[in-house]
C-alpha cells in the first residue's frame, strides 16, 4: 500500500526539523496501518538533548499523522547511517 499525500507531507515536515542538526527523515513505505521511515539522527554539540531520538520521532509523527493520514496507526523508525 502506498503512503498518501498526508504522510508524505508529515515526513517532509520532520525532515526540515532535523536538517539543521545534519539529520534526515525519508519515507521507506507503508505496510497496512504502519508507516516506515528511515531516520539519520543529526548531532548538536551545544545541545545533545535537542537531537530527536528515534522513539520521540515515532511518537511525534504518529500524533501528527492522526490529522493528516488517519489510516496510519503506527510509525516504524529505522535508524540509518546515510
Amino acid at each position: 500500500m502506498a503512503a498518501g499525500e498526508g504522510a508524505k507531507r508529515v515526513v517532509a515536515h520532520f525532515d526540515e526539523i532535523v536538517k539543521p542538526d545534519g539529520g534526515s527523515v525519508r519515507l521507506l513505505g507503508r505496510e497496512g496501518a504502519t508507516l516506515r521511515v528511515g531516520y539519520k539522527p543529526g548531532s548538536n554539540e551545544a545541545c545533545e538533548s535537542c537531537v530527536i531520538s528515534a522513539e520521540q520521532l515515532s511518537e511525534m509523527m504518529r500524533d501528527l499523522l492522526c490529522d493528516h493520514e488517519p489510516g496510519i496507526e503506527q510509525v516504524q523508525v529505522e535508524e540509518t547511517a546515510d
